[in-house]
C-alpha cells in the first residue's frame, strides 16, 4: 500500500496543519494506511489488483478529536474590559470532527432479511434462529 502525496496534502489542508511541526508526512502517512478500505470494485485492501482506497474522511475526524482534547482545559475569562472565549476553540474542533466523522465510510454491513411467509396456529413461523438467541439470553447471568 502507498498513500499519495496528494492524500497526504489533501488531509493538511482539511485539518489546517500546513506544516509538519505536529503532524509528520510519515505519521499522516500512517494514519491514513490503517484506513485502507474496500474499493469500488468489491476488493480488499489484501488482494493484487486493490486499488488503494482510504477512509481521509476518519483521519481528519480524529484529528479534530485530538485538536479537541488538547485544548479541554481552555476556559472563557474577562479581563480588562475584554471578554475572552477560549472554550470556541474546541466546540469549533468537535464541530469539524463530527463534519468529518459524517462524511466517513460506513463501517456497518447491510443485513439481508428474510420476510416471514407462514402463518401458524401460533402466529408467524418460528425462525431458526430465534431459539439459539432465546437459549443464550436464559444462560446469561
Amino acid at each position: 500500500m502507498a498513500v499519495s502525496f496528494d492524500d497526504i496534502k489533501r488531509l493538511r489542508i482539511m485539518v489546517a496543519e500546513s506544516s509538519e511541526s505536529v503532524y509528520t508526512n510519515s505519521d499522516l502517512e500512517d494514519r491514513i494506511e490503517a484506513t485502507a478500505c474496500t474499493d469500488v470494485n468489491g476488493k480488499d485492501p489484501d488482494d493484487d489488483d486493490w486499488v488503494a482506497t482510504y477512509n481521509i474522511f476518519k483521519v481528519a475526524s480524529e484529528i479534530f478529536l485530538e485538536k479537541a482534547a488538547n485544548v479541554a482545559d481552555e476556559f472563557d475569562f474577562n479581563a480588562d474590559g475584554g471578554s475572552f472565549n477560549r472554550s470556541q476553540k474546541q466546540q469549533m474542533y468537535l464541530r469539524q470532527a463530527s463534519y468529518y466523522e459524517s462524511r466517513s465510510k460506513a463501517l456497518s454491513l447491510q443485513m439481508l432479511q428474510t420476510p416471514l411467509t407462514h402463518l401458524t396456529a401460533g402466529g408467524w413461523e418460528d425462525l431458526p434462529y430465534k431459539d439459539e438467541i432465546d437459549d443464550f439470553e436464559e444462560n446469561l447471568t
